[in-house]
C-alpha cells in the first residue's frame, strides 16, 4: 500500500476568508472560514514543459459531484477561482 504525503500548495499570499488544507498527495481542499467546502484544488503530473499545471473542482453538492473550474499555473489562481 503506497502512502501519499501532504503536500501543501506552493502558495505566495494570503487569502482572506478561505482556509486551504493539504489532504494527501497532491490534493487540497478549500474552505470558507465558516467551514463550507468551495471545493479542491489538485497539483496535476507535470507538463512536458516542466510546468505543473493545478485543477480547480467546485463541490457541488446536490449533483454529488465536482464541476471543474479551470486549469491555472499558479496554486494561488486556482484558489482564488473557488472563492
Amino acid at each position: 500500500m503506497e502512502l501519499l504525503e501532504r503536500t501543501p500548495l506552493p502558495l505566495a499570499v494570503v487569502h482572506p476568508g478561505v482556509t486551504v488544507l493539504a489532504l494527501h498527495g497532491h490534493l487540497s481542499r478549500v474552505t470558507r472560514t465558516d467551514g463550507a467546502v468551495l471545493g479542491y484544488v489538485e497539483l496535476l503530473a507535470p507538463a512536458p514543459t516542466s510546468d505543473r499545471p493545478y485543477l480547480a473542482k467546485r463541490l457541488r453538492p446536490r449533483a454529488q459531484g465536482f464541476l471543474e473550474v479551470g486549469r491555472f499555473w499558479s496554486a494561488d489562481e486556482a484558489v482564488d477561482a473557488l472563492r
